[in-house]
């Protein structure tokens, strides 16, 4: 039977992610394992979340070339294993610390007013792509949470709104597959939490293209100002709270 409260929370996180291209895991890990334990709100969490990312990359593929992708897979594939170790071996809460500490640093200066529009600077390098895929790997398939250092990465690219979108769901929906067949081997998926997953589906589905039709109509300029305030929520959530 759906819980009332979860059924909100993923559905909301489902309309976030449609709207600016992300959301979802950061937003329901950010409560979930508060309720459930944290090897049971991960898979739950991922599974949705590969829905989401699957939904929008299929609908900004077009401006979302593999040549972004890639990279950031690359590195992912490394990283998602030494996630899944930590889900099971590490205290989550100074990683997350630092890991918000890191966020709301780097808003803090790619937010300066100068910098504000989304072409008046050099995109940074795609070198970087790797390193961002490596840590987004590590904190996914560890907490469900690999969004921010390739969020971080997408944006420093200067893409247009479109494009950060597709790119980041092909590198969600991709990397989430590889946290999932990690975690099958490693036993931790088990029929019952798939089962739970099936019935919260059709929210997911409605906040997504609900979101993703919204969220097309923000002006660049205007969608880069809520990409930004979004990170420095989260930033500030995790460096604060921790898990």
């Amino acid at each position: 039977m759906l819980d009332v409260g979860i059924a909100a929370l993923v559905l909301a996180a489902a309309f976030s992610q449609g709207v600016i291209g992300f959301g979802y895991g950061l937003i329901v890990m950010s409560v979930l394992p508060r309720f459930l334990a944290l090897d049971v709100a991960v898979p739950f969490t991922l599974v949705h979340g590969f829905i989401v990312a699957g939904i929008g990359y299929l609908r900004y593929r077009a401006h979302a070339p593999w040549r972004e992708i890639g990279p950031m897979l690359g590195g992912a594939l490394f990283g998602v294993p030494l996630g899944v170790f930590a889900l099971t071996s590490l205290d989550p809460d100074p990683c997350i610390r630092v890991l918000g500490a890191l966020i709301v640093v780097y808003v803090l200066q790619a937010s300066w007013p100068r910098r504000i529009a989304p072409h008046d600077q050099a995109p940074l390098g795609r070198l970087w792509a790797l390193p961002a895929g490596f840590l987004a790997g590590v904190f996914g398939g560890a907490f469900a949470m690999g969004g921010p250092p390739v969020l971080v990465y997408a944006s420093a690219r200067r893409m247009s709104p479109a494009a950060f979108k597709g790119v980041l769901q092909g590198f969600f929906a991709s990397s989430t597959l590889v946290s999932l067949s990690v975690l099958g081997s490693a036993g931790v998926l088990r029929p019952e939490g798939l089962l739970r997953n099936l019935l919260y589906a059709p929210l997911v589905l409605l906040g997504a293209w609900v979101g993703m039709r919204w969220g097309d109509r923000l002006h660049p300029v205007l969608f880069r100002r809520v990409v930004m305030t979004a990170l420095l929520v989260l930033g500030l959530s995790y460096l604060i709270g921790g898990r």
